[in-house]
Parts: C-alpha cells; structure tokens; sequence
C-alpha cells in the first residue's frame, strides 16, 4: 500500500502558494491606496490654495505686485508663481518644489476683473483650476 504523504504534501504547497499569490495581491492594493490617498490630499490642498488666491483676487483685484507678495511668489510675464514643497510649505521660485500655483489676469469687460488660477504639480499635472471674476470699481463713485 503506497503512502499518502506525496499527496498531503503537494496540498500543502497549492496552500502555500495560493496564499502567497493573496497576499501579493493585497500588498499591490495597499500600495496603490496609499498613492491614491496621497494624491486626494494633494487635490485637497490644491483646491484651497487656489480659493485662497481667488479670494485675494476678489478682495483686491488683480494687482501682481500684491498678489505676489501674499503668496510670496514671483511674477514673470504678468503671471504670478507661488512655488510649494511636498508639506505645502512655501520655497523660492529657484528652489525645487513639488506644486506650482500660477494666477493669470484674463481680459474682459470694462467694469469686470476676472482671472484663472490654477494649481499643478511640479511635472505639470493640474490638480486645481479655477476661474474667477469680480466686479471693479473706480475710485470715482
């Protein structure tokens, strides 16, 4: 009578092997939610810094010298550059940065401001695009 102990054994490494391939599996799901949640908080953030500047805008008006002292930025063919780090901190424009938030005054009407801001990473993916408008208003009235 042959032993079945080949054939418990052959079991066993199916098991083995089964279960290896799950948890690949779950570790190549678990990296790529960490990515995705990384990637959401960047939009997030992004979302923010661009309501921030839109809302100074509004406030104010597009004025880049302002603009680009708030931000603590720098403006370059009328376009005011904020520069980020991966913590949203702050760096100078020569600096390596990871996010790049960029406001551009857009013509329109007499009477009406309008500008678009926009929030990209620093290999140019756009996270965050907003368009905004105010009204403006002469120092005459």
């Amino acid at each position: 009578m042959r032993s079945k102990a080949p054939l418990a054994l052959m079991e066993q490494l199916v098991m083995a092997l089964v279960f290896a391939l799950a948890a690949a599996l779950c570790v190549q799901a678990f990296a790529l939610s960490s990515r995705i949640s990384r990637t959401g908080a960047a939009r997030d953030r992004a979302v923010i810094e661009a309501q921030n500047a839109a809302e100074r805008c509004k406030a104010e008006g597009f004025d880049a010298a302002r603009l680009e002292g708030q931000l603590t930025g720098r403006t370059e063919q009328g376009v005011v550059y904020a520069h980020y780090d991966e913590n949203w901190e702050t760096v100078g424009y020569l600096a390596e940065y990871a996010y790049c938030l960029q406001v551009q005054n857009v013509p329109a009407q007499p009477g009406l401001g309008k500008a678009e801001v926009q929030v990209s990473t620093a290999d140019g993916e756009i996270l965050s695009e907003l368009f905004v408008a105010w009204q403006e208003v002469d120092g005459d009235a």
